[in-house]
C-alpha cells in the first residue's frame, strides 16, 4: 500500500515537472546570441595640463594670457574698490566702538559703504559678463579645435576610449599612469597648431 502511494506521488511530481518545464520553455523567448564587443584600447588625458605655461597647449595659453591682459585693468579696479570697502568697514567699526558715538558720522559711513558695496557688486557682474563674452569669442574656437584634434589623435592611435581625468571628479578611482597620453597629445596639437 505504501508502494502505490509512493508511485502516485512520483507520477504527480513527474507530471507537474513536465508541465512546469513546458510552461517555462514556452514563456522564455529564444535566447539571442550575445553581441561580441570588440577589444578596444583605453587611454586618458588630463586637460588641466593644457593650460600650463610650460608644456601646455601654446594656442590656448596665448588666448588665456590675452584675456588676462585685456581684463587686468578691470581686475585692478575691482581690487581697489574692494580695498576701499574694507577700509570703510574698519572706520565704521572704530566709530561704533568709540566711546563717543557720532550718529551722523556713523550714518554717513554706512551710506557710503552701502553705495560702494552696490557699485562693487554691479561692476563685478559687468566684469564677469564681459569675461564670459570674451572667453566665448576667443577661447571657444580653440576649445572646439582641441576637441576635433583629440578625436583625430585617438583615431590615429586606435584608442577606442579616451577619458579626461580632469573632468571626472570623484568618478575615477584609479588610472594607470602608463595609459596617460596627455603630453603626447599636447605635442601632437602644438605641432599642427603653432
Amino acid at each position: 500500500m505504501k508502494f502505490p502511494r509512493l508511485l502516485l506521488s512520483l507520477a504527480c511530481l513527474a507530471a507537474g515537472g513536465v508541465t512546469l518545464s513546458a510552461q517555462t520553455a514556452a514563456a522564455a523567448p529564444a535566447a539571442k546570441p550575445a553581441k561580441l564587443v570588440p577589444v578596444s584600447r583605453v587611454a586618458w588625458i588630463n586637460s588641466n595640463a593644457f593650460l600650463a605655461d610650460e608644456g601646455g597647449i601654446k594656442q590656448l595659453v596665448r588666448v588665456l594670457k590675452q584675456l588676462e591682459l585685456e581684463f587686468s585693468g578691470t581686475q585692478s579696479e575691482l581690487s581697489l574698490m574692494s580695498e576701499k570697502l574694507r577700509t570703510l568697514v574698519g572706520e565704521l567699526n572704530k566709530l561704533q566702538a568709540g566711546g563717543e558715538a557720532n550718529a551722523a558720522a556713523i550714518q554717513e559711513k554706512q551710506a557710503a559703504g552701502v553705495k560702494l558695496q552696490r557699485d562693487l557688486q554691479e561692476k563685478q557682474q559687468q566684469a564677469q559678463a564681459a569675461v564670459q563674452q570674451a572667453q566665448q569669442e576667443k577661447q571657444a574656437p580653440v576649445s572646439l579645435e582641441i576637441g576635433k584634434a583629440l578625436a583625430a589623435f585617438a583615431k590615429e592611435r586606435e584608442i577606442g576610449t579616451l577619458f579626461d581625468v580632469a573632468k571626472m571628479n570623484d568618478g575615477l578611482i584609479f588610472a594607470a599612469p602608463e595609459l596617460e597620453v596627455t603630453n603626447d597629445f599636447i605635442a601632437y596639437y602644438n605641432a599642427s597648431h603653432p
